[in-house]
């Protein structure tokens, strides 16, 4: 029932750091699947990310570093609210409404 669907990318475009290597992940259409190197796939694999695109700068074949500037954009892109954290929408009625027999008494005269 959910028109939105369920998250398939990062919300936004983050760029992580490790050591001199630089990732930005970019968010992409479904469909298109990870475009970017073995390293950075398994791990965004891992996290659940289906369709994103990845730029890398810097010395990127000191994997360790090239993996914890992934995880790095990874975590940055963790504080914007998606679909799936958004909950259940309130539709109770406007309070107006609730208490219309209240707001219709008439008021005591103070003296």
């Amino acid at each position: 029932m959910n028109k939105i669907g369920l998250p398939h990318t990062i919300p936004c475009k983050v760029t992580g750091t490790g050591g001199s290597c630089r990732i930005r992940l970019i968010p992409a259409p479904r469909g298109t699947g990870l475009v970017c190197a073995k390293a950075s796939k398994k791990v965004l694999e891992m996290a659940g990310i289906k369709d994103c695109y990845s730029k890398s700068m810097g010395a990127t074949r000191t994997r360790g570093n090239f993996l914890k500037a992934t995880y790095d954009a990874l975590l940055k892109s963790y504080p914007y609210l998606t679909p799936d954290f958004w909950g259940a929408p309130n539709f109770d009625d406007h309070p107006f409404i609730i208490y219309a027999d209240k707001l219709m008494e008439p008021q005591e005269k103070k003296p």
